[in-house]
């Protein structure tokens, strides 16, 4: 190799070296893309969002049944626009029997006793959004 050739390498590896990649999330989220977690106990969706749309449906992995506790979670922040966005809580039938709106800021969490009635386990869960801007974090806990 001459010297011209060890040069270039040499200016290569530095310029490799030198360079840095994306800025790493502060809040673990990547932008426009959903984290979701879906064990037997615990369901939650994570969204950073940037005017984004979407239309999610999952099936829970977990099974409540009467004699469950289940703590429901909901934290909207830095929402901003003019969208709506919705979570609806399905049962084994595809009935939704809950649901909910969110056009603002806000925090929401309930406990609740799980009747016998399974109209009222949830089975699926459906996010949708059309221009979502800001951060949600939903989460479900079978306790």
């Amino acid at each position: 190799m001459n010297r011209f050739g060890y040069l270039f390498l040499v200016a290569g590896i530095l310029v490799g070296w030198n360079c840095v990649g994306p800025e790493e999330p502060t809040d673990g989220l990547l932008e426009d893309l959903p984290s979701v977690v879906n064990t037997a106990d615990v369901f939650t969706f994570n969204l950073r969002g940037n005017k984004y749309s979407f239309e999610e449906q999952y099936t829970l992995s977990m099974q409540p049944d009467s004699n469950s506790v289940l703590t429901t979670s909901l934290i909207v922040q830095n929402w901003s626009g003019n969208d709506t966005s919705r979570i609806f809580m399905m049962n084994s039938s595809d009935t939704t029997y809950a649901w909910f709106q969110i056009t603002g800021n806000l925090a929401y969490t309930s406990t609740d006793s799980l009747s016998t009635d399974t109209r009222y386990h949830p089975s699926k869960l459906l996010f949708e959004g059309s221009n979502f801007s800001g951060t949600m974090q939903f989460s479900l806990i079978k306790e």
